[in-house]
């Protein structure tokens, strides 16, 4: 296991970036867990799930009075989702750790595309028609996949989806993707039966991350929250080729 003082430092950007942008820092857990705290991949992804939870879960109790989150739109999507989130949760499991992580590397440059977009693209307006069902479903269970297979809160995927699939305004679509982070990551932790959670390294991190998001939260409104994101997407793109370099893909 690596040294307390790296897995409280991991944690606290983690937490940072969370109560900062709201989401997205969970995207750096799995390498981080990988190559600064010796993980095996297997063991990183679902480690990274637990402070996926834990991220999610504290993030709700923030919004559960604002009236933004809608409980049954967010639980529906995440049933959905939860066939995803189990195949995921398999198909990690089995596939070389090399390809898992070149796999990664793609899902940090998505990450990093949603935080360079403009926050004034038309996608991200909501207040549109619902999609069919089916089309609800298939997009519910791409997000449980991505949480499942990857290890991540997926809210960079999640979020649109939610605008796209049902229509809901952006600032709601935020706070009920956290309904649905929370019904995946479950999900996905069960279908793994706990097997592979470092649990040092769950609650030195975890402890790091409840210290910077409490922290984040508090000097959110004095950051220029523009160009953190552009600066976190610029880390998330150099993260993706370190993590293609590393893996030698």
């Amino acid at each position: 296991m690596a040294d307390v003082a790296v897995l409280l430092v991991l944690g606290l950007v983690i937490g940072l970036l969370i109560g900062l942008l709201g989401a997205g820092g969970t995207v750096l857990t799995v390498p981080a867990l990988v190559y600064l705290a010796d993980l095996p991949v297997e063991a990183a992804v679902a480690t990274s799930l637990v402070l996926v939870l834990l991220s999610a879960g504290s993030g709700l109790v923030g919004h559960s009075g604002s009236g933004r989150v809608l409980w049954r739109e967010g639980l529906v999507f995440g049933g959905m989702g939860s066939v995803g989130a189990v195949v995921g949760s398999r198909l990690s499991a089995v596939v070389p750790e090399r390809l898992l992580l070149g796999l990664f590397s793609a899902v940090l440059l998505a990450a990093a595309a949603g935080m360079l977009r403009d926050r004034t693209d038309p996608v991200g307006d909501g207040g549109g028609a619902r999609r069919p069902w089916w089309q609800v479903a298939l997009l519910a269970a791409g997000v449980g996949l991505l949480t499942g297979f990857f290890g991540v809160g997926g809210g960079f995927l999640a979020v649109p989806a939610l605008v796209l699939a049902l229509g809901l305004p952006l600032e709601r679509a935020t706070a009920t993707a956290l309904v649905v982070i929370v019904v995946n990551a479950l999900v996905a932790l069960a279908a793994r039966g706990g097997h592979g959670v470092d649990l040092a390294a769950t609650v030195w991190t975890g402890l790091g991350a409840v210290a910077g998001g409490a922290g984040g939260a508090l000097v959110a409104h004095r950051v220029p929250t523009a160009a953190l994101r552009r600066a976190f997407g610029a880390l998330l793109v150099v993260t993706a080729v370190g993590v293609l370099t590393a893996a030698r893909l």
